[in-house]
C-alpha cells in the first residue's frame, strides 16, 4: 500500500527537480526522500526515476503516477482542511544502519507503514554517526549496534545475529589459526562490528595484512567475492548478497560471533514515540525486550 509520505516525496522530486530540493522543501533529510522513493518503487514495481548524467529524468510510469499523486495528495488537504486537523501523527526521526536496512528491509518498510500513528523520517549511516546524530538532535532515535553508545543514552536490545567470515572462491582457503597477513575489509571504520573484528584478531592473536574500507556492502561483498579480502559480516547479509556474489563462509563460535542491535533514544518516558516504536518491533518480531544498558546500568557485550 502506498503512503502519502512516498508520494509527497515523490512529487516533491519532480516539481523541484532533484532529491536535495525536495528535502528542502519538505524539511526532510536527503537519506529520508530517496528510501522512500525506492520504497515506493519496490511496491509498485517499477523504476520512476533515471539518470541522465547529474540530472533524473522521470520515467513514463513515474509521469502516470504524477497524476495520480497530484490527486491523492489534493484530496488528502482537502479532506483535513474541512475538519479542520491533520492527521495528529507522533513524528519520529530514526537514524538506522545499512546493516539494517539490508537485512530487514520488510521490516524497514513495515516500520515506515506502522500501524501506531508514527510519522517517521529515516536518516541513514553507520552507528558512530547515529549516535552522533542523536546527540546533536538531528535524530531522535536510532537503531545500531550494540556498544557504540555512551552510558547515559536509553538502550532496548532489538535483534542478536550471527557474524561469519567470508572470503571468495578464488581465495586461499581461510581458517582462525591462519588469519595473519589477511586483508580484512571492512564497510566503515566506525560500524559497530569493528569491536567484533578486533576481538576475532585478539583472540586468535592475529595481525592483518591491511584493513580496507569499502564504505557500502555492495562494494564489499563484490571485492571480497573477487578474492580481494576477507570480511566479518552478519550471517544475514551472506544471505541477501547470495544471489549476485558468490562468497565462502567460515563458521564461528567464539565470543566475538555474535552481533546485537538496538534501539537507542534519549526521551525514555512511556509514550514517546521511541518507546512506542521499540515496543511495537518487539512485539511484531515476538523478541523479548532486553535493557542493554538503561541509565545507571551495566553495558552489554555486543
Amino acid at each position: 500500500m502506498m503512503e502519502n509520505a512516498e508520494l509527497e516525496a515523490f512529487k516533491a522530486i519532480v516539481d523541484y527537480g532533484s532529491v536535495t530540493q525536495a528535502a528542502l522543501r519538505l524539511n526532510r533529510v536527503q537519506s529520508s526522500i530517496s528510501f522512500r522513493i525506492k520504497t515506493l518503487e519496490s511496491k509498485l514495481g517499477v523504476r520512476l526515476f533515471e539518470r541522465s548524467g547529474r540530472r533524473i529524468v522521470v520515467t513514463a510510469a513515474g509521469n502516470e503516477l504524477y497524476g495520480y499523486a497530484s490527486k491523492i495528495l489534493e484530496w488528502v488537504a482537502k479532506a483535513e482542511a474541512s475538519f479542520g486537523q491533520g492527521s495528529g501523527a507522533q513524528k519520529l526521526r530514526l537514524g538506522v544502519s545499512e546493516n539494517f536496512t539490508l537485512a530487514r528491509q520488510s521490516l524497514l518498510q513495515r516500520i515506515l507503514s506502522n500501524p501506531i500513528a508514527l510519522e517517521i523520517d529515516v536518516t541513514l549511516g553507520n552507528s558512530t554517526y547515529l549516535i552522533d546524530a542523536l546527540e546533536s538532535g538531528v535524530c531522535d532515535a536510532a537503531i545500531v549496534g550494540a556498544g557504540v553508545a555512551p552510558g547515559h543514552l536509553t538502550r532496548l536490545g532489538l535483534f542478536e545475529d550471527r557474524l561469519t567470515l567470508i572470503y571468495g572462491e578464488s581465495h586461499a582457503p581461510v581458517s582462525l589459526d591462519a588469519l595473519d597477513d589477511c586483508s580484512f575489509l571492512v564497510n566503515s571504520r566506525q560500524s559497530a562490528s569493528q569491536r567484533n573484528l578486533k576481538e576475532l584478531l585478539t583472540f586468535h592473536r592475529a595481525t592483518p595484512g591491511r584493513i580496507v574500507e569499502c564504505g557500502s556492502y555492495s562494494l564489499l561483498f563484490s571485492q571480497v567475492a573477487d578474492g580481494a579480502g576477507v570480511s566479518l559480516v552478519p550471517q544475514a547479509l551472506v544471505e541477501v548478497f547470495a544471489p549476485t556474489h558468490k562468497v565462502l563462509s567460515l563458521e564461528l563460535t567464539g565470543p566475538y560471533a555474535t552481533f546485537n542491535t538496538e534501539m537507542v533514544f534519549l526521551d525514555a518516558s512511556s509514550g514517546s514515540a521511541a518507546r512506542r516504536l521499540t515496543q511495537w518491533i518487539l512485539e511484531g518480531e515476538k523478541c523479548e525486550a532486553r535493557p542493554m544498558i538503561e541509565p545507571g546500568g551495566t553495558k552489554s557485550h555486543g
